[in-house]
């Protein structure tokens, strides 16, 4: 820096050779956080007790609710097994779940377990892991 100052130039222009690179790296990292943060699917998610034979015997369900953006192919997994979806007799196990709509899995009884993991994913991407433990218990 002295001797740029020593050769004319001047503490303005000195000051902007150092600082205006760094401002444009700040500039540009924010630009990326805010598209990043466009681009993540949020969602609130819960777990309630409700006994229910359909479409498989379960106590406990997993809501996903108002996400933000369309979830094209959500499937819920309780330790990589695939949770069925309640609103058909018939089970099935992949959804698409509107901008803010909602959706609710059943957790058969054959795999309960403490500690369980829970994996939401849109087609083959994992948008959260979760245990099941930690899910806010919600009324039915």
């Amino acid at each position: 820096m002295v001797d740029l100052l020593t050769q004319g130039v001047s503490l303005l222009e000195v000051i902007g050779i150092r600082i205006v690179p760094i401002l444009v790296v700040i500039v540009a990292f924010r630009f990326i956080l805010q598209r990043a943060g466009r681009r993540r699917i949020e969602f609130i998610k819960e777990k309630f007790y409700e006994p229910t034979k359909k479409p498989v015997d379960s106590d406990w369900g997993i809501r996903i609710l108002y996400p933000n953006r369309p979830i094209e192919k959500c499937i819920i997994l309780y330790n990589n097994a695939p949770l069925p979806w309640w609103d058909n007799d018939k089970p099935y196990y992949e959804r698409k779940i509107d901008k803010n709509g909602s959706g609710i899995v059943r957790v058969p009884k054959a795999i309960q377990k403490e500690g369980a993991k829970i994996r939401f994913k849109n087609g083959k991407k994992t948008m959260l892991k979760v245990k099941f433990e930690h899910l806010y218990t919600a009324k039915p």
